[in-house]
């Protein structure tokens, strides 16, 4: 598969953004929570050289990243963020991040898991994501990004406007 035209991908990538902040901003107006929604993705990975890895592949391909090593951090960074989209190992130094995984759900953010876990192993809540096995390489992690902020969303935005 051909990786389309980074130019398209990052204005889709914006676009998504855009819309994203408006319907996460309705909602959480709705519930008085007070999060921005960044146009960043995040990284939870505890391996250095793997979290290196991907930071520098996504920042490359025109992305801005928040890497956390921890899931105590991610959830730090969570309790006043929301990312577009998330990379997340299963598995990490401070145990499992299914409560990353059930918030990023619950806010409608797409995730995709890079785990060596098995599928069929781990908590439910992470069938919800797109999964890597690990280590993926860099057109595998590129090409669900690419899924992941597909104008999908966009069609169904257009279709209620219209």
């Amino acid at each position: 598969m051909k990786w389309p035209n980074m130019s398209l991908l990052i204005v889709m990538f914006h676009l998504r953004y855009k819309i994203r902040q408006l319907a996460l901003a309705a909602s959480h107006e709705e519930r008085k929570v007070n999060v921005t929604v960044s146009n960043k993705i995040l990284i939870l990975e505890d391996e250095p050289l793997i979290a290196i890895d991907l930071d520098y592949m996504l920042e490359n391909a025109g992305f801005k990243t928040r890497v956390c090593v921890s899931r105590a951090e991610a959830m730090d960074w969570l309790a006043e963020q929301t990312p577009l989209v998330a990379l997340l190992d299963i598995q990490l130094k401070d145990g499992s991040c299914t409560a990353v995984a059930s918030l990023l759900h619950d806010r409608g953010v797409p995730f995709i898991v890079t785990s060596g876990v098995m599928k069929d192993s781990a908590p439910e809540i992470f069938s919800n994501g797109t999964w890597l096995s690990k280590p993926s390489d860099d057109d595998s992690v590129r090409n669900a990004i690419s899924q992941a902020i597909e104008p999908l969303e966009f069609s169904e935005t257009w279709k209620r406007e219209a």
